[in-house]
């Protein structure tokens, strides 16, 4: 079992609270980032699409894979950037048997509550991500290797 941390629950009120903001102020079309993690509302600028880049873990100054969403949340849970942070509480250590795991879901409490519970899970965890309902996952390995769950190509294209 994952808990939460109050992280996760204080990024999810701030988003809602961003959201109900614009809404508010009449818009249907939105980017907002909090700590990393990013919620899309309707389309860009150009009337497309959002475009969300992910960064390889292993070289941080490279996007490895884009993704395209519109009214979703995407968060990436991963030890490259913050170190190790993450606990898995069944083996009461820290996490790191993968080196990266994005989830795409409805909303930015979704993606990053999911997204840090497979990452503690390990290789493990994607097949977890495919389990839920309306839930996308991308996960790299420690040797590179990419797994992603059945839909998550739907979102790589424009």
């Amino acid at each position: 079992m994952v808990s939460l941390t109050h992280r996760v629950l204080l990024k999810g009120m701030q988003y809602r609270k961003e959201q109900r903001f614009c809404k508010k102020k009449g818009l249907k079309n939105f980017f907002v980032e909090i700590a990393g993690d990013i919620q899309v509302s309707g389309k860009n600028k150009e009337g497309e699409k959002w475009s969300v880049g992910i960064q390889n873990p292993f070289n941080i100054k490279e996007i490895i894979k884009v993704v395209y969403l519109s009214d979703k949340g995407i968060a990436t849970s991963g030890n490259y950037l913050r170190g190790e942070h993450i606990h898995n509480p069944i083996f009461k250590k820290n996490a790191n048997e993968v080196a990266l795991v994005t989830v795409i879901a409805d909303d930015i409490f979704d993606a990053d509550r999911f997204a840090t519970a497979a990452f503690a899970m390990g290789e493990k965890g994607i097949h977890f991500l495919e389990s839920l309902k309306n839930i996308e996952g991308y996960m790299v390995t420690k040797s590179k290797k990419a797994i992603y769950t059945s839909d998550f190509e739907k979102y790589t294209i424009n």
